[in-house]
């Protein structure tokens, strides 16, 4: 292909809000010594610390000699051990270190071990989808000092209840208040759900991560919880269980959220007990799912 160069240059950045996490230190583990030096560059300018390791028993001298770590970035496809097997080891020895796996097969991996990893990324990952998940991974952390100085933290209702019932959950909510509630609720059963504020970040976030249950606002700005719904059952492959959440008891309210394509529905505010409920249903009907699959 013969090309001439162009008189004009023009560099186009993307930009992350990093406020918060400057200076967490990432463990970056690939045996492609091209990977490493890409993926440093990206952790530089979002103004983390990056520190490389090209194989798994590298990885785990590395945890202990310069613990602490805020999160590990690792490719799925190592000599001597894989991505699996070191997630494995760093969980036995540091259970709450988040791991993301950067895999050239597919979401089959954290499907087949769900608490395994925070996200799993197809290869090749676009710079801003990886930007997005670690900069939103980060922040759902407290850093040692908040840590510190932190009350005692919140009694689980459930100690075992997400053990039971694993989800990937994602809050739809514009409300802050109601954010907060949600959050919490699902924290007491044990789970750590991230957020969207409307409809059409919650289809961006579609796209970078798969979730096994959305519990979705129904009046959202922008893009509500009936137009998200009907985007996602007519354009999504990968479909997630929906649960519909609204203020509003009308007489038909549930029907016209089942209409759009949710699959449960629960009134605001939430009662504790109803969505255990609903939870409950959503694993049960996942794990039938997969069962068909595999027979």
């Amino acid at each position: 292909v013969r090309c001439t160069a162009t008189n004009q240059t023009r560099r186009q950045y993307i930009v992350f809000n990093t406020a918060g996490n400057e200076g967490k230190r990432i463990l970056v583990v690939d045996d492609n010594k091209t990977n490493l030096t890409i993926l440093k560059a990206q952790m530089e300018q979002w103004k983390l610390v990056p520190v490389l390791a090209s194989s798994g028993k590298e990885a785990l001298e590395l945890l202990e000699r310069e613990a602490p770590f805020q999160l590990v970035i690792s490719d799925m496809q190592m000599p001597g051990m894989d991505g699996v097997e070191l997630a494995q080891a760093i969980k036995a020895r540091q259970p709450e270190l988040p791991i993301m796996l950067l895999s050239s097969i597919g979401d089959e991996t954290r499907k087949a071990y769900p608490n395994l990893f925070s996200a799993v990324m197809t290869k090749p990952v676009k710079h801003q989808q990886l930007g997005k998940l670690v900069q939103m991974e980060l922040r759902q952390q407290k850093s040692e000092g908040d840590i510190a100085n932190s009350p005692a933290p919140v009694q689980v209702l459930s100690e075992t209840f997400s053990e039971q019932h694993p989800l990937v959950i994602l809050i739809a909510e514009d409300n802050a208040l109601n954010q907060k509630l949600a959050i919490q609720i699902l924290k007491k059963l044990g789970y750590l759900a991230d957020v969207a504020q409307n409809g059409l970040e919650v289809l961006e976030l579609l796209n970078l991560k798969n979730y096994d249950v959305i519990l979705m606002d129904v009046q959202m700005p922008e893009m509500d919880g009936l137009e998200a719904t009907q985007h996602i059952r007519q354009n999504l492959t990968q479909q997630p269980i929906i649960v519909a959440m609204t203020a509003n008891a009308m007489q038909g309210d549930r029907e016209i959220c089942l209409k759009a394509g949710m699959n449960y529905y629960v009134s605001k505010p939430i009662m504790l007990e109803d969505l255990k409920n609903t939870l409950k249903e959503a694993a049960s009907q996942i794990k039938q799912q997969a069962q068909q699959l595999t027979s």
